[in-house]
């Protein structure tokens, strides 16, 4: 016998969806509202502030500093990705064969991704130290020259780029072990009857069915990337960090000092819209690209 599915009542679907848009209402929408407002003004935390328009965003686009940091945020994000998504394939593909362990050893990669930023950092800014870590002193102990790390104006947000694709490269693994679940054992089979190589069978089935995956993983890798926080802020110093000579200052972290440490909020709200618009061009670029690379049909 069929049975009909029957629509709730709108004042049901009110009820369910009310906790959520409001949620997003109260953390979301009113608070970047607030802030695009907050940009055209000269707010400093007190009552006396002004409308001024554009200015500050004006301001930004002509500070060679806002520029600089922008492209530390951009070379941060492209290494921390490309990284992180070549890492968790590899991985992915390595522990999704059939070996005794293999639970053991994935659970050992995603363990990092569950710890707190702030303690890897702290950890890291110990076995990094130049001059007492016991990194440097075991490659001293080799013969090896002992590199500044964190201290070095050209190897500091190569620190941290090290530490941030540790820490995160196995989300995106499991990521991709979900996704080589869902593809068909049968195409690899018949790919491997019509002769093809395993390097072949990679380019013609994993890649196109897991390519919603890569999708997905991307769009995400790119958005944290582009909000990196904890790692600077532990790792360099505090309030007052930002890396030798502002080598490891991204966008968010200059925001933040902009805001609590030199009280110019109208200006740190400019360069926060910015980065929303960056984030977002780069987001729908993705969504188009989607349609001409991303395979759903496999199955």
């Amino acid at each position: 016998m069929k049975r009909s599915l029957q629509k709730s009542p709108w004042p049901v679907v009110i009820i369910f969806l009310l906790p959520s848009f409001l949620g997003f209402l109260l953390f979301m929408a009113i608070p970047m509202f607030a802030a695009i407002g907050i940009s055209m003004t000269n707010f400093s935390g007190g009552l006396n502030f002004r409308f001024i328009g554009i200015s500050n965003y004006i301001t930004a686009f002509k500070s060679t500093d806002f520029l600089k940091y922008l492209l530390i945020t951009a070379n941060f994000a492209f290494w921390t990705v490309i990284a992180q998504l070549i890492l968790g394939l590899s991985f992915a593909l390595l522990l999704n064969e059939k070996f005794f362990g293999k639970n053991f050893f994935r659970g050992v990669m995603f363990l990092p991704n569950v710890l707190s930023a702030v303690a890897v950092g702290l950890i890291f800014s110990l076995l990094l130290d130049p001059k007492r870590g016991p990194v440097n002193q075991f490659l001293v102990s080799l013969g090896l020259p002992a590199p500044l790390w964190l201290a070095g104006e050209k190897t500091a947000l190569l620190t941290i780029i090290i530490v941030t694709v540790w820490q995160n490269f196995g989300y995106y693994m499991v990521l991709f072990l979900g996704g080589l679940q869902t593809i068909n054992n049968n195409l690899h089979e018949a790919a491997a009857i019509d002769g093809a190589g395993a390097i072949q069978r990679f380019f013609a089935v994993t890649l196109p069915g897991l390519s919603p995956f890569i999708f997905f993983a991307v769009t995400i890798a790119i958005i944290r990337a582009f909000q990196v926080f904890d790692q600077i802020y532990i790792m360099t110093g505090g309030p007052w960090g930002g890396g030798p000579a502002g080598s490891t200052t991204v966008l968010i972290f200059d925001i933040y000092k902009n805001a609590f440490s030199q009280f110019r909020f109208g200006y740190a709200a400019a360069e926060s819209v910015i980065l929303l618009i960056v984030i977002l061009t780069i987001t729908l670029i993705q969504q188009q690209g989607q349609k001409k690379r991303v395979s759903y049909d496999i199955v």
